[in-house]
């Protein structure tokens, strides 16, 4: 008599993990999984730099409001050029080789106007038959003590994220982190291919393109807020960093909303 068939089980069955993968939802649970990590946000974009997905953290990082404000957006819809470039740079590095780019220190900002360092690690995005088609990342929240930063360095970086809207120099940077102009001018320029004064004004002309887009206030209030001379000197650089004028870019978004 011959013997009756043992059922399948989990042990037992052939594992297929490409058919399992093809049976998956697309990524969107790995979405909702860093969703629930603290001080962790998600984002992929396209081989064009378009962002693809975006978590609500990732979102409100980029001073809007809704998905619908960044899908389909690139970097340079929400950062000055020198930013952009960047970023644009690390994409296209991590899309030819293929290879992660990891721990990129940037400043984000706080529903409270002032900035938090947050460090961002890029992958390829690969499609089912492996040729890469974007780029997916996540940021992390950091601190002095869990970034390769050096110490002096980032308590500038911290400095700037709360006092941006102060009058600051190199003087103030030197005292504050106990080293040298030369010394602090040589570890921006490695670290952020930029000097700290002009670091510095890309982080105010952040935080003013967050003030339009999230406040009513007047644009002379956002550049005395943000630590600019005077509007017109808030103009003329947001102008030259976003290729329109403060106003002109309130009421474009605005509009698009």
């Amino acid at each position: 008599m011959p013997l009756a068939e043992t059922p399948a089980t989990p042990q037992t069955a052939a594992f297929d993990l490409d058919a399992f993968h093809r049976r998956m939802n697309s990524s969107r649970h790995i979405e909702l999984l860093l969703g629930q990590v603290p001080d962790v946000n998600y984002f992929a974009k396209d081989e064009l730099g378009r962002f693809v997905q975006a978590d609500p953290g990732f979102v409100a990082m980029l001073g809007a409001t809704k998905p619908e404000d960044v899908l389909g957006r690139t970097d340079a819809d929400f950062f000055p050029p020198e930013f952009t470039a960047r970023f644009v740079a690390d994409d296209q590095a991590v899309m030819k080789t293929g290879e992660p780019l990891c721990q990129q220190l940037e400043p984000v900002p706080r529903p409270d106007r002032t900035f938090e360092w947050r460090t961002v690690t890029k992958v390829p995005l690969r499609d089912v038959d492996g040729r890469v088609i974007g780029v997916a990342g996540v940021t992390c929240r950091v601190h002095g003590e869990n970034t390769s930063c050096h110490p002096g360095i980032f308590s500038i970086l911290e400095h700037i994220g709360t006092h941006y809207g102060q009058s600051l120099t190199m003087q103030d940077f030197s005292k504050l982190a106990k080293l040298s102009p030369s010394t602090i001018e040589r570890h921006f320029d490695q670290t952020f291919k930029t000097s700290p004064l002009r670091y510095l004004n890309s982080v105010r002309l952040r935080a003013a393109r967050h003030l339009l887009l999230t406040t009513e206030d007047a644009v002379g209030e956002i550049a005395a807020a943000c630590g600019f001379c005077d509007q017109s000197h808030m103009t003329a650089l947001f102008s030259q960093n976003f290729g329109t004028t403060p106003r002109r870019y309130r009421t474009a978004h605005r509009r698009e909303r």
